[in-house]
């Protein structure tokens, strides 16, 4: 039996498929986190509980609403730049297993083809084996 032609390239689209799912998981990740801390700084922002008694506590309550707001700013674009490259991460991955899997096909195929062959190959020699001592029987 012959090996596949294709091998060295199905393990190549096996690596490429690999890393892939490893980028797909890396942005899954940091948009899952990206989200956690924008819903933290949300959190912060609604909650009001302190009190300002002089205007020293007032200005810096102040300046913590706005760079918290900043901040909050800052994470949504980012976690909108996070999302593209999820979207982006996807379809590579989804490339990458679509060519994997079309090698893969091709070597089911071939292993299929080179089966029948020794299996043709055997039952005629079998043929032979039995038709020479047929006719060494009929002689």
């Amino acid at each position: 039996m012959s090996g596949f032609p294709l091998a060295g390239l199905l393990r190549l689209r096996g690596i490429q498929e690999r890393a892939a799912a490893e980028r797909l998981s890396r942005a899954q990740i940091a948009a899952r986190q990206t989200e956690a801390r924008e819903r933290r700084t949300r959190a912060a922002l609604a909650d009001g509980g302190e009190q300002a008694v002089d205007v020293r506590t007032m200005a810096a309550l102040a300046a913590s609403r706005a760079a918290s707001r900043a901040q909050l700013s800052e994470l949504s674009a980012l976690a909108s730049e996070q999302d593209a490259a999820l979207g982006e991460a996807r379809r590579e991955h989804s490339d990458a297993k679509r060519q994997a899997r079309g090698l893969e096909k091709l070597e089911v195929a071939h292993l299929q083809r080179e089966r029948a062959r020794e299996l043709q190959a055997e039952q005629a020699a079998l043929d032979e084996i039995a038709t020479g001592r047929w006719k060494r029987g009929a002689a």
